[in-house]
């Protein structure tokens, strides 16, 4: 089984592509081959709906890429999902994001969770994302930021981990949360220490993203051609250019 992992950021070493692959393999089947691919074009970082629409086309040109290497599914690893239904539209193998994963598992888990991003200015957005999961979104009671940067993550994990800790009690006691989700993929093997500490089911989506594909993939399961239907046939381009961002005046 060969699934390709997508992963929607610019410049990740051989090195940390290794470091995810090595932890991930933890909870595969010993027949299970796993391969990442981050963008080669696009300089994003997902880190807001803009960077999402600017990585999407890259994503779904390797997604197409993975079907015709006959990779068995792909994994979108970000907990956005980006352009995860185009590349359904796209592609014939089973695709998955890591958020409709995290999400879906949370709701297996416990009545009621709650989510850690990494940045404040996230929470509006994953609010909205919620509803794109199929899970009820009354069921989140909250979502907190530890604002952090993403290239901190893991430089400092038990600093990383303290905070989603810290974080994660005032979900408990403060919102009812009965489930953590953590809001990023980057926080990859930091969730069994975080559930340790409040002694709760934490769901780190990384990994609940590849087990629930390869799961897909062992039953023969793909997404409905009903649901994503094959767009029309014929070429399309796209001009690939550099947008700035500047402060706003208002």
């Amino acid at each position: 089984m060969r699934i390709k992992i997508i992963n929607p950021d610019y410049g990740m070493t051989t090195a940390e592509i290794q470091e995810r692959i090595n932890i991930l393999q933890q909870v595969t089947g010993p027949d299970v081959e796993l391969s990442m691919d981050c963008l080669r074009n696009s300089t994003v970082y997902i880190d807001s709906a803009l960077d999402v629409a600017l990585a999407s086309a890259e994503i779904v040109q390797q997604a197409i890429q993975a079907e015709q290497q006959n990779y068995d599914g792909i994994i979108l690893y970000c907990l956005s999902d980006p352009a995860v239904v185009a590349c359904r539209e796209a592609a014939g193998i089973p695709v998955l994001g890591g958020g409709q994963a995290a999400f879906l598992t949370a709701a297996s888990l416990g009545y009621n969770f709650s989510l850690l991003c990494t940045s404040p200015q996230r929470i509006p957005e994953k609010k909205e994302f919620i509803k794109t999961t199929g899970v009820d979104p009354t069921r989140l009671c909250s979502i907190r930021s530890i604002d952090v940067n993403l290239s901190n993550i893991r430089k400092d994990m038990n600093k990383t981990i303290d905070f989603l800790a810290r974080e994660g009690r005032r979900c408990v006691e403060e919102d009812g949360a009965e489930v953590l989700i953590l809001g990023c993929l980057s926080f990859l093997g930091m969730a069994e220490a975080v559930s340790k500490r409040i002694g709760l089911p934490v769901i780190d989506p990384a990994m609940a993203v590849v087990t629930m594909m390869e799961g897909f993939i062992r039953q023969g399961l793909c997404h409905s051609q009903k649901s994503y239907p094959t767009p029309p046939r014929g070429s399309r381009t796209w001009l690939a250019g550099k947008v700035s961002i500047n402060d706003k005046t208002n």
